[in-house]
């Protein structure tokens, strides 16, 4: 399971495995792209219900195990804030971690093979632990906040949720050398067409030192 989806119990992800006609205890790994609550809030939910290995970069350890989480005044403010919609990356960005500190994680490095086909590929920019998964048999990048589909269109992720926009160029960039097949960001739908083309698009975009647009 790439993600961890919204809710801190992890109702969302067992909501999700039951259209597909899967229990819970199906889920074998849980690979994280980064620590924000929109992608992670039920890591250590759905890790206590499968007993699966949770994966993630130890640029963002911190934030997922806790150790940075605010304290005082900040992080009671942070606890009022209801897991709807925005709110809930809201909620992570005030707290500085996730809501459920994962208890039991297993870090990597850029490079490595998790359950022999998904290579770990280190795309930091949106925050400094972000990972992509690419899966090699089928050529599908697993892209978290690296990026953005919109409209068939490859983006730039929205500027004021991108922390370090020179390495995010740097890793846009090398999401693109791996000449994925499907293309699955964090939001929003898969880009599975025209993906040789959207990619060349961007490249070409990324050559020329585009500009980086306030909302991607």
């Amino acid at each position: 399971m790439v993600d961890a989806g919204m809710d801190s119990d992890g109702a969302d992800v067992q909501r999700g495995l039951a259209a597909l006609g899967a229990q819970v205890d199906s889920v074998r790994g849980i690979l994280l792209t980064h620590w924000h609550n929109d992608h992670a809030a039920g890591a250590e939910a759905i890790r206590a219900l499968s007993n699966a290995p949770v994966f993630f970069h130890r640029g963002d350890e911190a934030r997922l195990t806790g150790a940075a989480s605010a304290r005082g005044p900040r992080r009671w403010l942070s606890d009022q804030i209801p897991e709807v919609g925005v709110l809930v990356l809201l909620k992570g960005l005030l707290g500085e971690a996730v809501p459920r500190p994962i208890t039991a994680g297993q870090t990597i490095d850029d490079g490595a093979l998790l359950f022999d086909d998904f290579e770990v590929i280190a795309t930091p920019g949106h925050t400094p632990g972000h990972v992509s998964y690419f899966y090699r048999p089928a050529r599908v990048l697993f892209a978290g906040d690296a990026l953005a589909v919109v409209d068939h269109t490859l983006r730039f992720m929205a500027r004021p949720v991108t922390v370090d926009r020179t390495a995010a160029r740097a890793s846009f960039a090398r999401c693109l050398s791996l000449h994925p097949a499907i293309i699955c960001p964090g939001h929003r739908e898969p880009l599975i067409t025209g993906v040789e083309d959207a990619c060349a698009t961007m490249r070409g975009r990324l050559d020329a030192n585009c500009p980086w647009p306030l909302l991607g």
